[in-house]
């Protein structure tokens, strides 16, 4: 069998990459608003947001900081698309309280060919 080598270094694009892996609240929430569907959990898929490549992870908590609504909204309506149902008064203390956060700092494409945007 012919193996192709791995390469030691892959090429980095220049973001950084914000994931978003909901919490009791959200779940709690998510299920208020549909009771009868099953309840969701943490094994189920989470977003990963792009943002541009800062110089570190303070830069890039201190942007989610600034930008943490229009995350908010965007997980709120991937399950409910009715804003009557989403949380009034959002704040970042309660974002911080539906969601972890991780910040990843290097990413890797590990293809050949251009990522495209929908």
């Amino acid at each position: 069998m012919d193996f192709e080598p791995i390469p030691y270094f892959y090429d980095t694009i220049n973001r950084n990459a914000i994931i978003v892996r909901p919490k009791k609240p959200f779940y709690d929430w998510e299920h208020s608003v549909f009771p009868d569907d099953e309840p969701m959990n943490s094994k189920d898929e989470n977003n990963i947001y792009l943002v541009k490549e800062m110089y570190n992870n303070d830069a890039v908590l201190k942007w989610i900081k600034k930008n943490y609504d229009d995350i908010f909204i965007n997980e709120l309506n991937d399950w409910c698309t009715d804003e009557e149902e989403w949380p009034k008064n959002r704040t970042y203390k309660m974002f911080s309280e539906w969601f972890n956060i991780e910040i990843c700092s290097m990413i890797l494409d590990l293809e050949d060919f251009p990522v495209t945007k929908k």
